[in-house]
């Protein structure tokens, strides 16, 4: 199929949920076997990885669903986890495990890992909407729940949608199975699912990850316009058509540029310090704006982090909206979520007026994961 036929497809959101539903299951196995071989040269690298590992007296960090694709959020995620791991366990060896490495050849690799494995070593679960019973990291959630259950595993705060009954079947059975987890939710709707699913677990509510930069840059950059940070997947919920006649309408305000999360990285390894590098230049990018408008989770959050106003749009499910709630309960002042696209113009030109230099959020994560080891160390 090719890019057109793509975009003509997503330009209608009910049209584009249901591609996206087709696509998640009956293309999965299609999918697959396209896959295969680029997923089976990174299963034997991997396999090659942990077979040189040596007998261990200091504790692993056996971390699954390592994003390798080219998302910011994901990739910002990763960092953050990875940074905070090295800070709270400095004597662990941290071992890296994509998930299409992982599919690729699940046998060998839990058995490479069952020789290596001690009971002390930590399980950590990538962070994000990772949870929908058909994603890649779905595989190993599900195996190391059954296949380790003498070790603790943390899953990352989480979102929750199942788009498959059987996914969400199998999860329940591996994953509820596992009664030393600690599952962070990412907002209060997922926090519910996870507690019905899995009522044998300890779940909790976290904010995501990367909330947790918040106050940690300061920028004085010189704010000009606006900036539509707008999806181009399956859980959009506004059309192309219509997302265009609001960037016309912004542009009545000041300049419109537009973006998305999902960026090309041009041969950057994602695990070098180029890649954060990179990261940072997005964040502060954003702060060069009077405001931000998207419907993007890490677009929000990327915008708070630089210290701009944003104006939230909805999507098809709660994630935007619920992971919006975490700053306005902490009495942030310049994030807003709108109605309706409408309204998107006024909410905009009411920030420009009361924060002309930008509005700084509060740093309402850090407690949350100052104290997270306390709460690891207790299972």
């Amino acid at each position: 199929m090719n890019n057109k036929v793509k975009m003509a497809i997503k330009s209608v959101p009910v049209v584009s949920g249901i591609a996206k539903g087709l696509n998640r299951t009956v293309g999965i196995t299609f999918r697959h076997a396209v896959r295969y071989p680029s997923m089976r040269e990174l299963n034997v690298k991997l396999v090659n990885s942990l077979q040189k590992l040596n007998d261990a007296n200091d504790m692993r960090i056996w971390y699954f669903g390592v994003p390798i694709h080219q998302n910011l959020g994901d990739q910002a995620q990763k960092f953050v986890i990875e940074k905070w791991l090295e800070n709270n366990y400095p004597m662990a060896e941290i071992i890296k495990i994509p998930s299409q490495a992982f599919n690729a050849g699940t046998r060998r690799v839990i058995r490479i890992i069952k020789k290596f494995i001690q009971p002390n070593d930590l399980i950590v679960m990538q962070s994000g909407h990772t949870m929908d019973g058909l994603h890649d990291d779905e595989t190993p959630h599900r195996l190391a729940s059954t296949c380790f259950p003498d070790n603790r595993i943390i899953f990352f705060p989480t979102s929750i949608r199942f788009n498959s009954k059987r996914g969400k079947e199998l999860d329940r059975k591996a994953i509820g199975s596992h009664v030393n987890t600690l599952f962070l939710a990412r907002d209060a709707v997922s926090a519910q699912i996870a507690r019905d699913l899995y009522p044998r677990l300890d779940v909790r509510l976290y904010p995501d990850v990367v909330t947790s930069l918040i106050g940690k840059y300061s920028f004085d950059n010189q704010r000009e316009g606006v900036l539509l940070c707008a999806r181009n997947d399956g859980e959009k919920l506004y059309s192309y058509a219509a997302i265009d006649k609001l960037a016309s309408a912004l542009s009545g305000l000041c300049d419109v540029s537009r973006t998305d999360t999902t960026v090309k990285w041009d041969g950057i390894d994602l695990d070098s310090h180029d890649a954060w590098t990179g990261i940072e230049g997005v964040i502060e990018s954003y702060s060069q704006k009077c405001v931000i408008v998207t419907d993007r989770y890490h677009g929000t959050i990327f915008a708070r982090i630089a210290g701009t106003p944003v104006v939230v749009l909805k999507t098809n499910d709660h994630k935007v909206v619920s992971g919006a709630k975490w700053f306005t309960d902490a009495g942030d002042k310049g994030i807003v979520v709108a109605d309706n696209l409408e309204e998107v113009p006024g909410l905009v030109s009411d920030f420009m007026k009361r924060f002309p230099d930008g509005v700084s959020a509060p740093a309402f994560a850090a407690d949350y994961y100052d104290g997270l080891k306390s709460v690891i160390e207790e299972m």
